[in-house]
């Protein structure tokens, strides 16, 4: 390996010690939360653990071809501290200010949406049904009143009819048996109840 190689090597390991640093603190803040201790927050940090040892595997691989040496460990260790010593503040305040711009981004989606589609929807549909309502209240005071204009003389005429054929006389013969029919069928829905 020439030294050209193993000082690329070394400033990739260095910029992969800051990379480190830096995912601990967003894994960090992302997982401060945790009710307790169980096998999900278990295997989430195994997870983590893994995709960043692959991720600094790939950056060595580039580099070197992944041969591993001591010093690619102290490189590691050498930007890792010096992330904690002069990034460590400046990054997590970084982040939480990305993490409140990202949530109110969020938020002011959410509202955008609500004023520019939702609400607009709402009261297409609130008009919608209060016209439909309106306009069936209007055809069913026309049909009324139209089956009222036609109902009077018709109930007029059918009574004349009903007196003058003699059918009243035969209602009033068999109404007996009309009440019997008629009480039976309640007894046998109490029955059912």
């Amino acid at each position: 390996m020439t030294l050209t190689i193993q000082f690329y090597t070394m400033l990739s390991m260095a910029a992969m010690g800051l990379y480190l640093g830096a995912a601990i603190d967003t894994y960090g803040r992302f997982t401060r939360k945790r009710p307790s201790v169980n096998w999900l927050v278990i295997c989430n940090d195994i997870l983590f653990w893994l995709v960043q040892a692959l991720v600094v595997f790939y950056v060595l691989l580039q580099s070197n071809n992944g041969e591993i040496r001591f010093y690619i460990f102290l490189a590691l260790l050498c930007g890792f501290a010096a992330y904690r010593a002069l990034f460590q503040n400046f990054y997590q305040k970084l982040l939480e200010r990305m993490i409140i711009r990202t949530i109110q981004f969020y938020q002011l989606t959410v509202k955008l949406i609500l004023i520019l589609f939702i609400n607009p929807i709402k009261y297409l549909l609130k008009v919608l049904y209060s016209l439909c309502i309106m306009v069936l209240t209007a055809c069913l005071t026309v049909l009324l009143f139209l089956f009222k204009l036609i109902w009077n003389p018709l109930r007029w005429i059918l009574l004349l009819l009903y007196k003058w054929t003699g059918l009243n006389k035969l209602v009033n013969k068999y109404k007996p048996i009309l009440n019997k029919i008629k009480e039976f069928i309640q007894s046998m829905r109490k029955k059912k109840e």
